[in-house]
């Protein structure tokens, strides 16, 4: 059985249940640099597993990169067969594959989409000249979706060496729910942090013009962000305190399929993000699905109007898209069942499965 170590930035509850799932497959090790960063909620902590370890003595930390030289013991002393490594521009994990080209080990490199701060997609610029020239030798870079692919195989100029691959999502809980009936009035929800990318003040707008035509509707909102004050602001300025709820009674991550449960239609009217794993969990559950078409990494899942609305991040589009629903109940249960369908495979079992039969297939492992 081959021996991998996976080394990721924090000890999310996707990988650290990725890492459980693997073990059926694989003897695998999953080191990270912190439990959580300064943007998880602290009910993401869940209890590492045995084969789960924290890489220590960091010398710096700043935007999610990390120096250490620690992880050259661990690497040392758990000796795989490969190296996985979660992105490129981490000092520590160049280290890693240093340590791992040395030794003659299998390297592998998981990224995304590679954007600037405002959302635009990096060009092959010095940056990533370098990077390509640093980690020229490597074996595979793994993407989490079609949309990365093409850019590190095209753009960046590795070719061949780029697989699609893909994040593990927690869904076993969420695909359980039962499908969405017609009601009177809908719960909505806004579940991504209140940050500016993603958009919250508009989804409050949106709320607002949809609750003064169906006045039983009901908003759930995340409790986490720098925004939280500005929604506090415009939530008091459309005297909706009743009718919007901030998440704050979340405790525990395994509490976290039961907001989805309570929610029929996912408003997300991103200015832009890499993909998250909301939108996943949304549709395991069976909910209606409108999101901006600002939001990358679900092409290969989402079609607009077959399974969801993908439109501009525009109060009157998605309040059309809200009439859509509305209108025609049907379409959550036409949605639903091949949301249901597409998400069973991207659980975290399923993900351990495709990832150990991609290795196996590029003759990584056995």
């Amino acid at each position: 059985m081959s021996k991998i170590v996976y080394i990721s930035s924090i000890a999310a509850p996707h990988q650290i249940r990725l890492c459980q799932a693997l073990n059926k497959y694989m003897d695998a090790h999953f080191l990270f640099y912190e439990y959580l960063d300064a943007e998880r909620a602290q009910w993401w902590k869940i209890p590492l597993c045995k084969k789960c370890h924290f890489i220590k003595n960091l010398l710096f930390k700043r935007n999610g990169r990390y120096l250490t030289f620690d992880v050259l013991k661990q690497l040392k002393e758990l000796n795989p067969d490969i190296v996985m490594l979660g992105g490129f521009s981490i000092p520590a994990n160049y280290l890693a594959y240093r340590w791992a080209k040395k030794n003659k080990k299998k390297t592998l490199i998981f990224t995304e989409l590679s954007r600037d701060k405002h959302g635009v997609l990096r060009p092959f610029n010095l940056t990533w000249k370098l990077q390509k020239f640093f980690y020229r030798d490597v074996d595979y870079i793994l993407t989490s979706h079609l949309d990365a692919t093409r850019q590190f195989r095209d753009d960046f100029q590795f070719g061949s060496k780029v697989i699609t691959s893909r994040y593990a999502t927690d869904l076993d809980g969420h695909l359980q729910h039962p499908l969405r009936e017609k009601k009177e009035a809908y719960t909505y929800l806004f579940p991504n942090r209140l940050t500016n990318i993603y958009n919250p003040l508009l989804a409050i707008d949106i709320f607002a013009e949809v609750y003064e035509r169906y006045p039983k509707s009901k908003l759930l909102l995340n409790n986490e962000g720098e925004l939280k004050d500005e929604c506090i602001e415009k939530i008091k300025h459309y005297q909706l305190e009743e009718s919007i709820e901030f998440l704050s009674e979340i405790k525990a991550w395994d509490d976290l399929p039961k907001v989805y449960e309570r929610s029929d239609i996912l408003i997300f009217p991103a200015l832009f993000s890499n993909g998250n794993f909301s939108i996943n969990e949304s549709m395991a559950s069976g909910m209606g699905i409108i999101i901006s078409n600002k939001i990358n990494g679900h092409s290969n899942t989402l079609s607009h109007k077959k399974n969801c609305f993908i439109i501009e991040p525009d109060k009157d589009e998605f309040i059309g898209a809200i009439e859509a629903y509305i209108a025609q109940p049907e379409l959550f249960k036409i949605h639903a069942r091949m949301n249901k369908k597409l998400m069973e495979p991207l659980s975290v079992e399923g993900t351990a499965k495709f990832l150990y039969e991609s290795l196996k297939e590029l003759k990584v492992t056995t």
